[in-house]
């Protein structure tokens, strides 16, 4: 099975292992992968090799989405091209923009924390208590913050425009966002059929966000939490993610947040041969509807 990895090569994300962890299980379960990270120079005028490719797993990242960077260029054209797409360029952008997949799973009944855009507020959603601000674009929980009313909100949002004019991130729309105060935040890697186990991550008492891929509790996903996960990947049209579910103290899950270009541990094996074999068995659905149509 021939597996395209499309994820940039610039060296401020290289140095980060995923793209090497991703070639890695993927061969080792038998895939020959290639890697690339734009239009070949050749394609505008041959066009993709047909049939070349099983399945592309587009690593676009969020800024890359924005910005329509090279990568997210080369997986549209793919998905064009006919080439199956472990996830659609559609599910790309929807998982990209925070507001969006609210929107989305809010349509479809998947429980989450309430979510509005700041923009549109005029008062305090919920008085008397606190919420989490954090821009509808970016990733790893970069500039999210506690805010107690619209005043000290719009303050955070005018630094935060200020940097980005002095050429800092793009963040998008400002998102006010019910606090759930102290949940367990689980990340699960999910099909729209199928579950990983789940790696909760660390967080400090009291702390607004977790310590990334530091997973004190492992564990099999409970039947309801691996239903949510696959929920949230399967209204978002995507393949393969690494969602996020909050879990209360009272036990209700909520999800949170659903990544396409999701990093996982490039030091536990384990999870590169679930997603691994996850995404192969992705392209071998596409090559059976290939066959039967």
């Amino acid at each position: 099975m021939r597996v395209l990895l499309v994820i940039t090569d610039e060296d401020w994300y290289e140095d980060a292992g995923y793209a090497a962890a991703w070639v890695r299980a993927l061969e080792e379960q038998g895939a020959d992968v290639e890697r690339l990270a734009r239009i070949p120079d050749d394609w505008p005028v041959a066009g993709p090799p047909p049939g070349r490719y099983d399945l592309a797993i587009a690593h676009v990242l969020v800024e890359e989405v924005v910005a329509y960077a090279p990568t997210f260029a080369l997986a549209t054209l793919l998905e064009a091209a006919g080439v199956p797409l472990l996830n659609p360029v559609t599910s790309l952008v929807a998982s990209a923009d925070k507001l969006v997949t609210h929107a989305v799973w809010a349509a479809a009944g998947v429980p989450q924390p309430a979510a509005w855009d700041l923009a549109r507020v005029r008062e305090w959603p919920m008085p008397g208590r606190q919420m989490v601000l954090k821009p509808s674009l970016g990733d790893g929980a970069r500039y999210v913050e506690l805010v107690g009313d619209l005043d000290a909100a719009a303050q955070v949002e005018a630094a935060w425009r200020a940097d980005e004019a002095a050429g800092g991130h793009r963040r998008g729309a400002s998102l006010l966002q019910e606090w759930i105060a102290e949940p367990a935040c689980a990340r699960v890697f999910a099909t729209p059929t199928t579950t990983s186990l789940v790696y909760e991550k660390s967080r400090e008492e009291g702390a607004l966000v977790t310590h990334g891929t530091v997973y004190p509790r492992v564990y099999e996903a409970p039947p309801e939490m691996a239903q949510l996960a696959q929920r949230m990947v399967a209204t978002l049209g995507g393949g393969l993610m690494g969602v996020d579910v909050l879990v209360e103290p009272g036990g209700r899950l909520l999800a949170l947040e659903a990544n396409a270009p999701f990093g996982f541990d490039v030091t536990d094996p384990q999870q590169g041969r679930w997603v691994a074999r996850a995404a192969l068995d992705v392209a071998r659905r596409a090559a059976q509807r290939r066959a039967a149509a």
